[in-house]
């Protein structure tokens, strides 16, 4: 199994506490016990979302010495003063993207994280999210990464996000609430990978009582990415697994097999979900030949 979008310098329960305990070395023993139960459950490569204390840059050494692969952006990309403060860096403008480019790639980043938009408004019911740079931003920062041999992950909501990311040839959406048909024509049409995470939104109407005056709202928006998800697949969209795990109530490794489960009631056969966990996340992962010999290597283990 591959996890395409973990957050490891999260815990999926308490925000603010792991955001303190992140500032502590105790936070590394923490992260080789979660990496050690991810492999124990044969999920052998995740993907991070960064963040800006680069916990994810280090938990990426001490995977290497787990036997188990973590590819990480070591910080994402935000807008200055908008939504994405505990994920990376902020840049104004496009000559402060250049710095930091150079300084992720010395820290020789896996790919680049661009958080492109906000997060789902769980109060009201809009699609109306604010998206944080314009195209020509996007295309300069997307075309840098793809000279320098760099995959690009997009944090993107609402269908005029999403509908850029792809113009500017992003490889992955990540979430993608509030996509249209058009958009997912356009994924199909251009091979990008759709990461929906579906799972928090779908563990939050499972009996969360933290949101529960929000419901309404969540269990509509859940429905819809559903059926979105479904209808992508029809398309021949390539989806792979990512759950987000870290985020509120999204736990590690539970939070993978959560999202398996919620693949699935988008109408997708649980066998089809694991083949695209592989066969997508190996792309969006951007494994090298080593590395997929290493998770065929493990499968033969666990098929015997």
């Amino acid at each position: 199994m591959i996890d395409c979008h973990i957050h490891i310098s999260l815990d999926g329960m308490d925000f603010k506490k792991a955001r303190e305990l992140s500032k502590r070395e105790e936070i590394f023993e923490i992260i080789r016990k979660t990496l050690k139960e991810y492999k124990k459950m044969g999920i052998c490569v995740l993907r991070d979302g960064g963040d800006d204390r680069e916990i994810s840059s280090m938990a990426r050494k001490i995977a290497r010495e787990e036997k188990i692969i973590l590819k990480s952006p070591i910080k994402s990309v935000y807008k200055q003063g908008k939504y994405g403060k505990f994920l990376g860096s902020p840049v104004r403008d496009l000559d402060d993207f250049k710095n930091l480019f150079c300084y992720l790639k010395s820290k020789d980043l896996d790919h680049l994280k661009i958080a492109l938009s906000g997060l789902v408004d769980f109060e009201k019911y809009t699609d109306n999210i604010d998206v944080f740079f314009n195209k020509k931003e996007l295309e300069y920062i997307v075309d840098i990464a793809k000279d320098n041999g760099i995959p690009v992950m997009a944090h993107v909501n609402s269908s005029y996000g999403i509908d850029m990311a792809i113009e500017c040839g992003v490889d992955t959406i990540e979430h993608g609430y509030f996509i249209k048909e058009r958009e997912i024509y356009k994924m199909a049409e251009k091979d990008i990978i759709w990461i929906p995470t579906l799972s928090p939104l779908g563990n939050l109407i499972q009996g969360d009582n933290k949101f529960k005056s929000c419901s309404n709202v969540i269990d509509r928006v859940y429905k819809e990415h559903l059926d979105s998800v479904g209808i992508a697949y029809g398309m021949g969209v390539k989806i792979a697994v990512g759950s987000d795990s870290g985020c509120y109530n999204v736990r590690h490794v539970k939070g993978t097999f959560d999202e398996v489960n919620h693949l699935m009631k988008s109408g997708i056969k649980k066998q089809d979900v694991i083949n695209m966990a592989m066969e997508n996340g190996i792309k969006a992962c951007n494994l090298n030949n080593d590395e997929i010999a290493y998770i065929n290597k493990n499968n033969e283990k666990v098929l015997r």
